[in-house]
């Protein structure tokens, strides 16, 4: 079992944690009747009217394991976001404690009160929600945080081994130099291929003319797609012995070209 699958294991079981809590709210207090969820209301026109009349708004018990199962729940939430998405935790912690100079009501405050108005009692369960929300999140967050990685990788390799062919080149040795250079076009314009959304599908033994035609279609213009042949002409005559020598010029604009092409289409 992979990192990321414990993760979203673990993401479950927190979810039917946090079912749990909710069932048990709603068991004492009252039941969810509201046709749309996570909508926090605001302070009721009916307590308005009750408090204009001298009438206090209805509240029921809110029994102590409540606050206790939270606790557990809150705990466990919270170290998962801490570990795997911090940039998250401000907007986590302002479901459990609003910031600011006058007190209001976040889950901290709401589990800590002996007694809940309906609207505190949906508003405790929809700040739950948002919580459990965030850290649904993250295993997405982490799949492209690697994402990420692997790009950056790949780029640092396009850099190194480009550097190398510009090495050969230097050194006299044009023709390596070429074929080197065309290596790097053909994986990337697979990977470009790859990448995109949806993938464009391709066979692994495409040339790179054909792949440069894939690319055609959906990642960059005809002009960039005239360029792109022209660069693989200059590689077929560094890969092709009957050709005639490439020349110096030619394999450091095919060099040139490559390495312009990998930066602008990433």
């Amino acid at each position: 079992m992979t990192m990321l699958n414990a993760l979203q294991d673990a993401i479950k079981q927190l979810e039917a944690e946090k079912k749990e809590i909710l069932k048990k709210i709603q068991k004492v207090a009252w039941k969810d009747d509201r046709e749309e969820k996570q909508i926090i209301p605001e302070k009721s026109s009916i307590d308005d009217a009750f408090m204009l009349l001298g009438v206090t708004a209805e509240k029921r018990l809110l029994p102590n394991e409540i606050s206790s199962l939270y606790q557990h729940w809150y705990s466990a939430g919270r170290t998962i976001l801490e570990k795997n998405q911090p940039s998250r935790m401000a907007e986590f912690e302002s479901a459990y404690a609003p910031s600011g100079k006058t007190p209001e009501d976040g889950i901290k405050r709401l589990t800590g009160e002996r007694y809940v108005t309906k609207p505190q009692q949906f508003k405790l369960m929809d700040l739950i929600e948002v919580q459990f929300d965030i850290i649904a999140a993250v295993p997405t967050h982490l799949k492209y945080a690697l994402h990420d990685v692997e790009l950056t990788a790949y780029s640092i390799l396009m850099d190194d081994e480009i550097t190398a062919a510009r090495h050969l080149l230097k050194n006299g040795f044009l023709r390596p130099s070429g074929a080197m250079v065309g290596v790097i076009l053909e994986r990337h314009l697979k990977n470009l291929l790859r990448k995109h959304t949806p993938p464009i599908k391709y066979k692994e033994k495409d040339a790179l003319a054909a792949l440069n035609d894939y690319c055609k279609e959906a990642i960059y213009d005809l002009i960039t797609w005239r360029k792109i042949q022209h660069l693989i002409d200059l590689r077929n005559l560094c890969d092709h012995d009957k050709e005639r020598e490439p020349t110096k010029t030619e394999v450091a604009e095919l060099v040139d070209g490559v390495s312009a092409m990998i930066k602008t289409y990433n």
